[in-house]
């Protein structure tokens, strides 16, 4: 056998157990971003759960109204937390099913931020100023949730980052198309505390 047939077959090798190397490192990469989220997630159900049980106790199997029945504003309050943490939980399931999916990732902020408007209305609005626990208790519980999952959001992004420069990077970035593997999206201002 010659040096030139040797080399015939030490190329395509070397070349082959590159690429499954780099597809392996965007696999691991993208691994790291579902774990993330995972834990991101746990806190998330927690938020959703929170604010779900301090919904009045009439609104617990959800809005008794028709829509077109009036409502008092009170009670509207609640039925707008209510939808918003509807709208939230959908968000959230949705984003479990698809965690490196850019639009999935702005619609899961876009409905915690929902929520987050919709209890500050009812914390505002609709909790009576004798009611127990009051509303700066529910304030304080409610930015304690938003504490805690802040270092997993962060854990989360940083993740997504990394995923996402790893993919950028060429000949990686080759690899990364032929294997369908698309950009993380991120989850900027989730739970951020205000």
């Amino acid at each position: 056998m010659s040096h030139l047939s040797l080399w015939v077959w030490i190329i395509p090798a070397l070349l082959f157990f590159w690429v499954v190397g780099a597809y392996n490192r965007l696999v691991r990469l993208r691994s790291r971003v579902r774990k993330a989220f995972a834990a991101l997630d746990e806190q998330l159900v927690r938020q959703i759960v929170w604010v779900q049980g301090s919904l009045p106790d009439a609104m617990s199997g959800g809005v008794q109204t028709s829509p077109a029945e009036l409502q008092d504003e009170v009670t509207a309050t609640w039925a707008r937390l209510h939808a918003a943490s509807d709208q939230f939980a959908a968000a959230l399931a949705h984003a479990r099913a698809d965690v490196a999916d850019v639009p999935t990732m702005a619609g899961l902020v876009l409905a915690h931020e929902a929520m987050r408007t919709a209890l500050a209305a009812a914390l505002t609005d609709a909790v009576q100023p004798d009611a127990v626990p009051s509303a700066d208790r529910l304030q304080v519980r409610w930015l304690r949730l938003l504490h805690q999952a802040l270092p997993l959001r962060v854990a989360f992004n940083d993740a997504a980052q990394a995923y996402n420069r790893g993919i950028a990077q060429f000949p990686a970035s080759v690899i990364a198309r032929f294997a369908g593997l698309r950009p993380a999206g991120q989850a900027t201002r989730l739970a951020e505390p205000r």
